[in-house]
């Protein structure tokens, strides 16, 4: 349960012609699309400031909250509780009024969120000249509805832009729009959506970021020192301009991700095998506050494309009268053929 204010600042007109006026500050949106979401058992206070004696705030649905009567505002906190058993994406329209001005803010309803807890998508590399990719829902659930999305151009914030492959529940989903050019990679923001059917509220909630590297022409990428060689270059013709034998060691993955207030073990599939993971942002404040940080003090052990991530301990210095904490990491698995 949460608390939201609204000051609404109404001053009274006056013999010397100027007008009646009226402000909305605090919680509520401007609009429709900008109104936050409320669940049920939430709280908004309001109260006002300035000279006007009488404004009020209306338009209480019984829907929507639990009273519907009208508040005549004063200088101290009125408040109104959101009911339970609303239907989510129900907005809630309310108007506070001095006289003969108005200001309007928006609230709606929210609902059971979309699942966000899927396995982690990894960053690719696409063969020269491919029209498409793919990636991999797993661990989803049936009512969320996956989206690929570009990064936004409005500055509405990363998982609003525009959408360019979408998947409902877990599979393959499968872009065909919005893929970088040979020789060059695009970032993807992934989000998920429970619609109202669904008793969401059909709002994005963002998941993570990944990125698509397309190879450039003329070149390929060898198995990593398995076979015959490691890395093959070939100019525009065809014709090998650089050969390495087997001794090379080659970039297999990089992951990034978390690890949740209740998890010590993580385990990730690689993109290809490794045999060593770098961690490219290990903790470096070993000893906080009188605790060793073990909750992000990371092991990893890697077999092939399966990588192993462990902790000893969710609280700091495995004390677990301190608050569990989440955790994230950043590793590059590197494959060396020895």
């Amino acid at each position: 349960m949460a608390t939201y204010d609204v000051n609404i600042f109404a001053m009274a007109g006056n013999q010397w012609g100027e007008p009646n006026t009226i402000a909305w500050n605090g919680a509520g949106g401007e609009t429709t699309a900008l109104a936050p979401e409320l669940d049920a058992g939430d709280i908004v206070r309001f109260k006002k400031g300035g000279t006007a004696s009488s404004p009020t705030v209306s338009g209480f649905s019984g829907n929507f909250w639990t009273s519907s009567s009208t508040i005549n505002l004063t200088t101290s906190y009125q408040s109104k509780t959101v009911k339970t058993g609303g239907t989510p994406g129900t907005l809630a329209t309310l108007t506070a009024t001095n006289s003969t001005v108005s200001a309007t803010a928006y609230f709606k309803y929210a609902g059971a969120p979309p699942d966000t807890s899927i396995d982690d998508v990894d960053d690719q590399i696409i063969t020269q000249g491919s029209t498409s990719f793919s990636i991999t829902i797993a661990n989803g659930s049936s009512h969320t509805i996956y989206e690929v999305r570009m990064p936004s151009t409005s500055g509405a914030g990363a998982y609003t832009g525009t959408v360019v492959g979408t998947l409902t529940g877990n599979g393959t989903l499968t872009v065909t729009s919005n893929v970088p050019n040979s020789g060059y990679d695009q970032l993807y923001f992934l989000s998920g959506r429970r619609t109202v059917a669904n008793g969401g509220s059909n709002a994005p909630v963002g998941i993570q970021s990944f990125t698509i590297v397309h190879e450039t022409a003329g070149s390929t990428v060898g198995d990593g020192g398995t076979g015959t060689y490691g890395l093959r270059v070939y100019d525009a013709s065809g014709e090998i301009v650089l050969d390495l034998s087997d001794r090379v060691i080659v970039f297999s993955d990089h992951v990034t991700g978390s690890l949740t207030s209740s998890q010590t073990t993580k385990n990730v599939t690689l993109a290809k095998q490794a045999t060593c993971v770098i961690d490219l942002e290990p903790e470096t404040s070993l000893i906080s506050g009188g605790y060793a940080q073990r909750q992000n003090i990371l092991h990893t052990s890697v077999s092939g494309t399966a990588l192993s991530i462990n902790r000893t301990s969710v609280y700091p210095g495995g004390d677990s009268s301190q608050t569990a904490q989440s955790t994230t990491y950043n590793f590059l698995a590197i494959y060396d053929p020895e």
